[in-house]
């Protein structure tokens, strides 16, 4: 899994979500006019809302992995299942067998 890229992109998120309106705001209030202060806030509100989308599609690879470890598992889950089973139905087999020589010796041995 490409943890490196998951983690640039959360990071760029990140910078671009919380740096880039420190930044901005900073250089607003230096300047000090009101256009100014504006243009921060709307170029603010921009940087928030897709540093967020950024920093919620990091997530998608790892959400990926995820799924694909349930599936894995749901498989091995499964064949276990079909083993256990398989297993049980010997049992049952060796049981009747198993009953069938106790009949047959309850049988033999009251003869004698």
């Amino acid at each position: 899994m490409p943890y490196v890229s998951i983690s640039v992109t959360l990071l760029a998120g990140l910078i671009i979500g919380a740096g880039v309106p420190i930044a901005v705001f900073y250089m607003a209030f230096k300047v000090g006019t009101w256009p100014f202060l504006v243009a921060a806030t709307i170029i603010s509100v921009f940087a928030i809302f897709w540093g967020t989308v950024l920093a919620i599609l990091s997530f998608v690879p790892i959400l990926d992995n995820v799924d694909e470890q349930l599936r894995v598992m749901n498989n091995q889950l499964n064949v276990y299942r079909a083993f256990i089973r398989s297993l049980l139905e010997e049992l049952d087999e060796v049981n009747t067998v198993l009953r069938d020589i106790r009949d047959e010796l309850r049988r033999v041995g009251g003869e004698a």
